[in-house]
């Protein structure tokens, strides 16, 4: 079995996004990572998203990859990588505003937006209110 890693990072999207880009990212970003076995939680907030993967270390790198090539993406930034024993997020969740409108526009996806807990003092959290 392979390692289980978490990735958190940050970036700003390369345009501003609308309530259907938002939309479209949700579902093919809750799409792709559920088929990989990829959890985590993606805030979109003031313009800005933070993301926390985890998975199989093989799948989280080649997505890391894909995520600093992505041109939808400005100021790309690592927060931390790390192995974990167990994952914090049992499955794969999206938070931002307007999540309510979301989750009626697109009933297929609306277990992917919900409230979640962080774990306190997640890198995640220290990151979106320091990059302010």
């Amino acid at each position: 079995m392979s390692q289980l890693i978490e990735l958190t990072y940050v970036s700003e999207p390369a345009q501003n996004m609308s309530f259907l880009g938002l939309m479209r990212l949700l579902y093919h970003s809750y799409s792709n990572n559920q088929a990989l076995g990829i959890t985590g939680a993606l805030i979109y907030e003031n313009n800005k998203f933070g993301q926390v993967i985890e998975g199989a270390e093989k799948d989280i790198e080649a997505l890391w990859q894909k995520i600093q090539k992505d041109g939808r993406h400005k100021n790309v930034r690592l927060i931390e990588a790390k192995p974990i024993s167990e994952r914090s997020f049992s499955k794969w969740t999206m938070v931002f505003q307007g999540s309510e409108e979301i989750a009626k526009t697109l009933p297929e996806v609306s277990a992917a937006v919900e409230d979640i807990e962080f774990p306190v003092g997640h890198p995640l959290l220290i990151a979106l209110r320091d990059s302010g």
